[in-house]
């Protein structure tokens, strides 16, 4: 197998051009690679910062649902109790009635002229010498009439209890009433709120899934200047390299035009030995391989 020619010396510099160029171009586009990694990388952090805010809201508004949850617990609660009451109430209102019913007859009349007419016969008894039978008489009147008495003042403590009752009713009603129309806005905020954390949860995922995008590409480019940066490492040794050829290139015509010079000197100095002339120290020097090169003497 033969070994490759060497380069010529416009081979090298040609290629050392062409390397440079190579390099130039390499470092701008690792320039580039790092500017979009930069990029990439505030990107990430919004993006970050985006997430975190996201989930204190989607943490703050789980809070507020089981808060509402609890105070729609509450709600319901107290309105299972308001409905038992009103049964109750309604009970004992619809009890209450049929007892009103037979007592309002009497609860008409009057207290006033039947407490008049006990009085009536009171005095009567008291300030009149009255046979016993007659006595009897007004004392067992005066009995009835206070019976009777006691008897309206209570249908009247029972009517009285009815529209107690009605009014405890109507008010229970009203309780219940206000507080289904509660809980029908708690319910409406609790969903509100429901909606807006799947919002959230949706929101939260899709910046996710940017930022694991986002992650990747980073990685990507992070690969790419590595690759480049494993290429500028690669140009900049070929550089070297070109640079020690043309250098060893240098070397070896300067050798070649050293060695050139020497020979002509001792091809001069035999030329005067054969002639007979007289030979210099230089020129003995030379033939006796003890010259001083021209390099040296250049110096």
């Amino acid at each position: 197998m033969t070994s490759p020619q060497p380069l010529t010396e416009e081979e090298i510099l040609r290629r050392l051009d062409e390397v440079r160029a190579e390099i130039r171009r390499l470092k701008e586009k690792r320039y580039s690679l790092v500017d979009e990694v930069r990029r990439l990388r505030s990107e990430r952090r919004r993006l970050i910062d985006r997430v975190r805010q996201l989930r204190e809201e989607f943490r703050r508004l789980r809070d507020e649902r089981r808060k509402l949850i609890e105070e729609l617990r509450g709600l319901r609660d107290e309105r299972r109790r308001l409905l038992e009451k009103l049964h109750q109430v309604a009970s004992e209102v619809s009890e209450s009635r049929k007892i009103a019913a037979e007592l309002r007859p009497l609860a008409r009349r009057s207290v006033q002229a039947i407490r008049a007419k006990i009085e009536e016969l009171e005095w009567k008894q008291q300030t009149n010498v009255l046979p016993l039978a007659k006595e009897k008489e007004i004392i067992d009147e005066i009995a009835a009439l206070e019976e009777m008495l006691e008897r309206i003042i209570e249908a009247r403590k029972a009517l009285e209890s009815l529209a107690e009752k009605r009014a405890e009713l109507k008010s229970l009603r009203l309780s219940i009433r206000d507080i289904s129309a509660s809980i029908r806005r708690k319910r409406e905020e609790i969903d509100q709120v429901s909606r807006r954390m799947d919002e959230l949860r949706s929101m939260i995922d899709e910046v996710s899934r940017k930022i694991d995008e986002v992650s990747g590409e980073i990685n990507r480019v992070s690969e790419e200047i590595s690759r480049v940066d494993e290429e500028i490492k690669g140009k900049v040794e070929e550089l070297k390299s070109l640079k020690q050829m043309l250098s060893d290139l240098s070397r070896r015509r300067e050798e070649e035009r050293l060695r050139r010079i020497l020979e002509e000197r001792r091809r001069i100095a035999e030329e005067k030995l054969k002639r007979g002339e007289r030979l210099t120290l230089d020129d003995l020097r030379v033939l006796y391989g003890e010259a001083i090169s021209p390099q040296e003497e250049e110096q």
